[in-house]
């Protein structure tokens, strides 16, 4: 997926469904600190929707190198007394002291206000929690004095996963204090850079997994990020690296779901770099295929049974639902729900119909919570999702 700005002038060479922007907290917040969270919030994600692609974003308060510097922070908190810590690394910058009690008081009520708004809003995939750190990523290299306590952090963590209870939050480190419970996902924003390594490595994104005893949380929570951007380049051209690992692998261990790559969006791309962008793509998160399909006559009724599969890396994060059609009747199917279909398993599900419904059998994914059908990678699965089977008799 790429970042908003990018699928504004991308040419089409690689499909996808979301996109990704940051948002400063001054865009949301008045310098008098009113809140002005949906006229900063609806211009971003209706562009997103008018290409019915769904949204992921961040909030942030610093961002290296930027111009403004210290404009991402309200006035009306610097006016509180909030110390500006001045930074020269990354470009330079102006950080915000996440040590203030004051400041994280005002995020946590920020925190309740955006979910108040957005929580359950089907434009928005997940929300990356941001707000600590430089580019909202949950650490302050470039000044390490600046970066709120562990205390802190969990007060931040806990005021996502107790506001958004419908909406998916991701993190960006495993082990951040408050996130033990496993109501957060997580996103690897140094994806084959720093993903995975030995014990010595222990910074690195799957060996933070391991420590914080959080390998298995891609079963019930998403796991994203961005494919590191300098290695970009070399990975669309199809050359290996010693400096950056295996994607394939990084996938498998992660199972990824999503992955910001701007360079997949860039004008001119030739075929093979294109193809091999629509590959990786699809080895990312579920594939869901019909293996099966058979229908018995039961007293004088049709039972329809589907075997649904996930081919793929992770299983689906939205609710959804098989829905089997017989004519012109459609009947939600009996069987597990979809959210819980693991990589590798297969689930049964079946509906019953009177003789006289029709005889034409299709099934499809209801999903209330997307802005598109969700599709079977059934080779004749219509844009539309629905997938002819075959007919009774």
């Amino acid at each position: 997926m790429p970042f908003s700005e990018k699928a504004d002038s991308s040419d089409g060479a690689v499909r996808y469904s979301m996109e990704f922007f940051y948002i400063p907290l001054s865009e949301l917040i008045r310098d008098d600190g009113t809140y002005r969270i949906r006229e900063g919030l609806e211009p971003h994600l209706e562009k997103a929707a008018s290409r019915s692609h769904q949204s992921i974003f961040r909030v942030y308060l610093d961002y290296p190198a930027s111009e403004t510097k210290d404009g991402a922070v309200p006035k009306y908190i610097w006016d509180m007394g909030v110390k500006k810590i001045p930074y020269t690394e990354f470009g330079g910058g102006i950080s915000p002291d996440y040590t203030d009690d004051r400041l994280i008081d005002e995020l946590v009520r920020f925190i309740k206000a955006l979910a108040k708004e957005y929580d359950g809003d089907r434009r928005i995939a997940y929300i990356t929690a941001g707000l600590l750190g430089h580019w909202g990523e949950w650490h302050c290299f470039a000044c390490p004095e600046a970066m709120a306590s562990d205390e802190q952090q969990e007060k931040i963590a806990n005021a996502f996963t107790e506001s958004f209870t419908k909406t998916k939050i991701l993190m960006r480190y495993p082990g951040t204090p408050g996130t033990g419970n496993g109501k957060t996902g997580f996103h690897d924003d140094s994806f084959t850079y720093e993903t995975l390594g030995d014990k010595s490595s222990s910074w690195f994104f799957m060996n933070r997994l391991k420590k914080a005893k959080q390998t298995k949380n891609w079963q019930t929570q998403p796991i994203g990020g961005e494919f590191r951007p300098e290695g970009q380049s070399d990975f669309l051209d199809g050359k290996a690296s010693e400096e950056y690992q295996n994607f394939d692998e990084c996938v498998k261990k992660t199972h990824c779901s999503w992955l910001m790559m701007n360079g997949a969006f860039s004008a001119g791309l030739t075929s093979e770099q294109a193809k091999r962008a629509e590959e990786a793509s699809a080895s990312l998160g579920y594939d869901l295929t019909v293996k099966k399909a058979a229908v018995r006559r039961i007293f004088g009724k049709s039972t329809v049974t589907v075997a649904v599969k996930n081919v793929g890396n992770a299983p689906l994060y939205t609710d959804a639902e098989i829905i089997i059609k017989c004519g012109e009747t459609e009947i939600k199917a009996n069987g597990k729900p979809l959210s819980e279909l693991m990589p590798g398993c297969t689930f049964l599900y079946k509906a019953s119909f009177s003789p006289t419904d029709g005889n034409s059998i299709s099934v499809k994914i209801s999903s209330p919570g997307t802005l598109t059908p969700i599709r079977f990678s059934n080779t004749g699965c219509g844009s539309d999702g629905i997938l002819t089977l075959g007919k009774i008799g």
